[in-house]
């Protein structure tokens, strides 16, 4: 049932190992908030990229029809 022998089952080796389990914990607990902010970031940046590819859309079109109204930069 158990893979550790009598002699490791000891109040001193499950204080190590809660310890052990509470700094992973805390670690994983880092990670997913370091993925979330992350996931936030990517998506603020897709949000810039779709207005900066707006924003040239409609600055070639301005040029477009500037250039075919006067044929030059006047």
């Amino acid at each position: 049932m158990t893979r550790y022998p009598d002699e490791q089952l000891s109040p001193r080796m499950l204080a190590q190992k809660l310890d052990l389990f509470r700094r992973a914990d805390a670690n994983a607990q880092n990670t997913r908030s370091e993925i979330s902010k992350t996931r936030t970031r990517l998506h603020e940046l897709e949000n810039a990229l779709v207005t900066l590819d707006n924003e040239i859309t409609e600055a070639a079109e301005f040029c477009e029809a500037y250039f075919l109204r006067h044929g030059r930069m006047d």
